[in-house]
């Protein structure tokens, strides 16, 4: 069971980044006031590999390059009150067309330069500004004039921050039949990972946090629960770790949803506590590994520490058949 909470900017910045694509501020308030929930069910697709024919990745790139400073700045160039928000419904339902028109009004030589203007006219002018001389002219590309409707994901994401220590701890929680998994982006001595908090249930919506089983993943750990996020292998076993080397935690994915758990054999109770992480709620947590991964690494762009991620996993998994 989950809250409904939306992604944050950071999570959607940092997604996107790891799609190669770049998104400034702008651009995300934007999106955020015109179509945040269209945006986040194509960018969830995405990062949980339900994209499998590139449809979302596809409109997520035009979509981004149509609301770009740089495609705002060329409009303003010819339509000085233009705004982001006016062109958020026609980069949505036909991308290609609007960047070439763009590219044809600014070209006087070009061929269908006035058809261009006029075309873009009828979506930053007002009608009573608009020439009834010129009315607006057809400009078709070879692009579909709408946007396949995707399925909604309902569930959404559980997510915290909190403050400890001077510190700031963000936290996403997957609430299970028996248990919770709570994990907390944060650094252990100056360096990043991820602390897994796993409680029991002890009622209806209450979690025994305070005895709660703590498990911390380095960065190496993190690529390869975030392998498992991305469908690169199918699961992933952690051993050994807590003072004790008796603690653990596993992540498998199973078809429908991931499986999570943290193992602790010597705990009075609850020596396992799992839960089932569903589309909505892995999108949540796989972006804090994502994050935690930049974290580490800020000198490398985000797309080649992904390729170097899927690149170590696909060769472990590809050995380990072989053995």
């Amino acid at each position: 069971m989950t809250s409904t909470n939306l992604a944050t900017a950071r999570d959607v910045a940092t997604a996107v980044a790891s799609l190669g694509f770049q998104v400034s501020k702008e651009t995300l308030v934007a999106i955020s006031r015109n179509c945040r929930e269209d945006f986040l069910e194509h960018l969830t697709r995405c990062i949980t590999d339900q994209d499998h024919d590139g449809t979302s990745k596809k409109f997520i790139g035009n979509f981004l390059r149509c609301l770009a400073p740089n495609t705002i700045n060329r409009v303003k160039s010819i339509f000085p009150d233009a705004t982001i928000d006016m062109i958020v419904s026609v980069a949505k339902a036909v991308p290609i067309r609007f960047l070439s028109a763009i590219d044809a009004a600014q070209d006087q030589k070009h061929a269908r330069h006035e058809a261009a203007k006029a075309y873009l006219a009828s979506i930053f002018m007002p009608p009573d500004l608009r020439s009834e001389e010129n009315p607006p002219q057809s400009f078709s590309q070879h692009q579909p004039s709408h946007q396949e409707k995707l399925p909604v994901d309902q569930e959404a994401m559980s997510r915290r921050q909190t403050q400890e220590g001077g510190k700031r701890y963000y936290s996403v929680h997957v609430y299970g039949s028996s248990a919770a998994l709570c994990f907390n982006a944060t650094d252990w001595n100056g360096v990043p990972g991820v602390m897994v908090d796993a409680a029991m249930q002890t009622g209806p919506k209450t979690y025994d946090w305070k005895n709660a089983v703590h498990v911390w993943l380095d960065i190496n750990e993190i690529g390869a629960v975030l392998a498992v996020f991305r469908r690169w292998r199918k699961g992933v076993e952690i051993s050994a770790h807590g003072a004790q080397n008796d603690k653990g935690f596993a992540i498998e994915f199973q078809g429908q949803h991931f499986f999570a758990k943290v193992t602790a054999k010597k705990a009075a109770t609850g020596a396992v506590r799992a839960v089932k992480i569903y589309p909505s709620d892995a999108m949540s947590v796989s972006i804090l590994f994502l994050t935690q991964l930049a974290e580490s690494y800020p000198m490398i762009p985000l797309n080649e520490l992904l390729a170097t991620v899927r690149a170590t996993h696909q060769i472990e998994d590809a050995a380990a058949t072989y053995q």
